[in-house]
């Protein structure tokens, strides 16, 4: 792993240009997140714009290079049809250059949709921007993927045995399957069978660009404007109604040990069902839903989320595409919150208390 200084002075070099006040801006389960600005041109890329503030992301995890060119593409063609993500200005698929893949960006204005810092201050933001936030989800829906050539990009939830003609949500269950079976995950077998038994029913859909990891982080507002959409590595190409219930899966079950108040408690259990039972109404005004359809993908969406983190406990956040650091995410709050979900969801009880535990 690079020093700090040898890590500034390489990404200098490569730009060939001068280097100013890089540091951590976020770390998550999948990437290392920095913020910086070139003190002039850069000749190795002219169209990054010196002395305003840029972001680099730095791609840690497995899959580092798919992730990291899929991403560089999404943005770099929703950006083309004017939808709000930050300005893609360099990809870099060579780890040998800093250490990982590593993608350079524009720096949006403001910080994510829900914020930590203060009971107060995380209400207020969010509900001047819950609207925009929505909205922005029923556009991305709504756009026509073969004229921006986003149906191009590659899919992201692909198993050895799929195929990019598969239909998304075969190819999510083919993930479970294995995650279940390598796990092994046994207590979401009764789930998934009952997910199975539905599946021909619900695999025929309109194709649209999906996130299938948009929640509140990854949306960047100032004020009550959003100005962004960030982290496009789970991108794919499939029924929005996935990406919706992706979204209210999350919305539902996250949960953090700090603050206090986004606990499985009482003000923090009041908050995710506060959420969650404002998104769907609203989405669904905005982009009406099959809602039997939605209600599947619910299931579908749960169990999926909580065969990951089945995964990670049981056989490491790597074998998931994960940074090793991300296992301290998945906290028993969160599995018994999620777990509580994907059973009122699946109508099966789900829970992950039989899986083994890395030593």
């Amino acid at each position: 792993m690079l020093t700090p200084q040898q890590f500034e002075q390489q990404l200098s070099a490569w730009l060939e240009t001068g280097i100013a006040g890089l540091r951590v801006l976020a770390s998550g389960w999948e990437t290392t997140v920095f913020e910086f600005a070139i003190t002039s041109r850069s000749p190795r890329h002219p169209s990054i714009p010196a002395g305003l503030p840029l972001v680099l992301r730095f791609y840690q995890s497995s899959d580092a290079l798919q992730k990291g060119s899929r991403e560089f593409q999404t943005i770099d063609r929703l950006a083309t049809a004017r939808f709000p993500v930050p300005r893609p200005y360099a990809f870099e698929a060579d780890p040998e250059v800093i250490g990982a893949p590593f993608l350079i960006m524009e720096r949006l204005a403001g910080g994510p949709l829900f914020t930590t810092k203060s009971f107060a201050q995380a209400v207020k933001t969010f509900s001047l921007a819950f609207f925009a936030f929505v909205q922005t989800q029923a556009r991305l829906h709504k756009l026509d993927i073969s004229k921006s050539g986003l149906n191009e990009i590659p899919r992201s939830s692909m198993s050895g045995a799929d195929s990019a003609d598969s239909s998304l949500l075969d190819r999510l269950l083919r993930i479970i399957d294995e995650r279940v079976a390598s796990g092994p995950l046994p207590g979401l077998t009764s789930a998934l069978a009952r997910i199975r038994a539905r599946q021909n029913q619900f695999r025929a859909a309109p194709q649209s660009l999906v996130h299938m990891d948009y929640h509140p982080q990854n949306v960047v507002v100032k004020g009550f404007k959003l100005t962004g959409v960030i982290d496009w590595v789970r991108t794919d190409i499939g029924d929005r109604h996935l990406d919706a219930a992706t979204t209210a899966a999350i919305l539902s079950s996250s949960a953090f040990e700090h603050p206090r108040w986004m606990r499985d408690n009482l003000i923090g259990n009041t908050l995710r069902a506060t959420f969650a039972s404002l998104y769907v109404p609203l989405y669904h005004a905005m982009a009406p839903m099959d809602l039997e359809r939605f209600r599947y993908c619910q299931a579908v969406a749960a169990v999926l989320r909580l065969s990951m983190m089945g995964m990670m406990r049981a056989r490491g956040a790597e074998t998931v595409g994960f940074r090793p650091e991300a296992i301290g995410e998945v906290t028993p709050m969160v599995v018994r919150l999620l777990s509580a979900y994907a059973a009122r969801k699946s109508g099966a009880a789900c829970g992950l208390d039989a899986a083994p535990q890395m030593a």
